[in-house]
């Protein structure tokens, strides 16, 4: 057996020389793969695949469990693309060493590109070898993430049912007081993690806003401001093939012949310049003539 047939026999993107060479994976196999890039040594007699996210091989570098946005990665949810490295550590982890290099410790590492967390583990029982569990990464990044970014993650945790409305209760327990009040705004409706922070910039401009609103000949829409302005967030994921493009022109027809006004976000705008997305928003709500259904509080 060679080297990425074990990671993908045991599910899991950590492996121990140990636990390679008791899957069957020989001495020599495990040098070859490590040889031809397929295998890459994290650590010392710690190994993973080549294909693994980045993150998740620099936290094993440095010597704890893949944690917060690194994590949440992993279990497939939504996270910024521009981050660092999160690493879980135990009080009496040693011979840390810096996430890009085992020659250097994490003490004489940049940290500007590293995050650690101590807190005792949520759940310690659903950690394993190489990760915190999904509801500690959600919860490390309701800690230490910006609202934005922290309720874009819990959103798309809720959607895809790896933590459930029941579990908010549980979570608000490990959280300071003063962010405890952010789960109020979370949405199990939510597309993407950019569909919430665009609806939170809009929310926190006084507009009302409804995620995933169903239009007869269209289909769900992301986000529908008061009754005529639709907010379509795009994604190079579900937007960039002809084919997607030719469905989003049909879209847009429909919705304009249908009487909606219709602004179309990008990814870069969404994350680094929502108030023009609010600006451009309330231009549409004027244009339209909604402004009273538009906003929560009637506005002079």
């Amino acid at each position: 057996m060679d080297a990425l047939t074990a990671f993908a026999v045991h599910k899991t993107l950590c492996l121990t020389r140990r636990e390679l060479l008791a899957t069957g994976v020989t001495v020599r196999a495990i040098a070859s793969s490590v040889h031809a890039g397929a295998t890459i040594r994290a650590r010392r007699g710690v190994y993973c695949p080549a294909t693994a996210p980045k993150h998740v091989i620099r936290a094993i570098r440095i010597g704890g469990l893949a944690a917060c946005t690194t994590a949440a990665e992993t279990y497939g949810l939504w996270v910024p693309e521009h981050r660092r490295t999160e690493v879980w550590l135990p009080r009496p982890a040693s011979r840390l060493r810096s996430p890009t290099s085992r020659r250097v410790t994490m003490a004489q590492a940049d940290r500007s590109r590293f995050s650690t967390h101590w807190n005792p583990l949520l759940i310690p029982s659903e950690a394993t070898s190489w990760r915190v569990g999904v509801q500690d990464a959600v919860i490390q990044c309701l800690r230490c993430q910006p609202r934005h970014l922290a309720l874009a993650v819990l959103d798309s945790a809720l959607n895809t049912g790896l933590v459930g409305g029941h579990e908010l209760s549980a979570l608000a327990q490990g959280l300071p007081v003063r962010r405890r009040a952010w789960l109020d705004l979370a949405d199990v409706r939510a597309g993407s993690g950019t569909e919430t922070v665009v609806r939170l910039a809009l929310n926190d401009a006084g507009l009302r806003v409804t995620p995933q609103v169903k239009i007869p000949g269209v289909g769900l829409v992301d986000l529908l401001v008061g009754t005529r302005v639709v907010v379509e967030v795009d994604s190079e994921r579900w937007h960039s093939t002809p084919e997607q493009r030719a469905e989003d022109y049909r879209r847009d027809l429909e919705l304009h012949r249908l009487g909606y006004l219709v602004i179309r976000v990008r990814y870069d705008k969404a994350l680094y310049h929502p108030d023009d997305v609010v600006r451009a928003v309330r231009a549409a709500v004027q244009s339209t003539r909604t402004r009273g259904e538009s906003f929560r509080h009637r506005r002079s």
